[in-house]
Formats: structure tokens, C-alpha cells, sequence
């Protein structure tokens, strides 16, 4: 019996803590995100994407970039003529505490005038 309960105690226990860890990296989550808000009170995103436009398109691949929206919010989108991860791996997923997006496009061409 004595067992029983000594095994329960430790369930609990153990559950306390993992409680106790998730709750810490919800917090970690939330300063974050405050510093993200933060960073994008100071600049305006069309500030940030025309700061960063010359040096993503310097990226091979890269043929655009856009301010559109992720998920209901505002986002800086990197249009790609290929849709590969070398691309990926040279762009940050935030900028300024504005999320970016890159996004396959293939190749722009402008409109022959006629």
C-alpha cells in the first residue's frame, strides 16, 4: 500500500514539473514575441522590405519581393524562380520582428508593350 502511494506521489511530482517546464517556454514564447512588437513599432514593414529588397535579390533566384499577408498578419514575401532550399537557408523567417515568406513564383517577365 505504502508503495502505492509513494508511486503516486512521484506521478504527481513529475507531473509538477514537466507543468512547470511548459509553462516556462509559454513565457520565453510571449517575451518574444513582445520583443517582435517591439522591433515592429520602430520600423514600418515597408521600411524593412525596402531596407532588405537589395540584398535578397542578390540571392540567386530570388526575382521579387512583396508585403503580403501569413496567416491574417502582414508578412515581407520573397518571390522565388525556383522552389529550392539552398534559397530557404539564405533568408531569415523574421526581419525587423516581421515575419517573411518565401514564396515560388517562377520566373517574372515583363508583358511585351504592344
Amino acid at each position: 500500500m505504502e508503495r502505492s502511494v509513494l508511486a503516486r506521489c512521484e506521478s504527481v511530482a513529475l507531473l509538477l514539473v514537466a507543468l512547470a517546464v511548459v509553462n516556462d517556454l509559454g513565457c520565453r514564447r510571449d517575451r518574444t514575441t513582445s520583443e517582435q512588437v517591439e522591433r515592429m513599432a520602430a520600423k514600418t514593414i515597408e521600411q524593412v522590405q525596402q531596407e532588405h529588397t537589395d540584398a535578397w535579390m542578390a540571392i540567386r533566384g530570388v526575382v521579387g519581393t512583396a508585403i503580403g499577408q501569413d496567416k491574417g498578419k502582414p508578412c515581407i514575401l520573397i518571390l522565388t524562380a525556383s522552389n529550392t532550399d539552398q534559397i530557404r537557408r539564405k533568408i531569415p523567417a523574421t526581419v525587423d520582428g516581421y515575419p517573411v515568406v518565401v514564396q515560388y513564383t517562377g520566373e517574372i517577365r515583363a508583358l511585351d508593350e504592344r
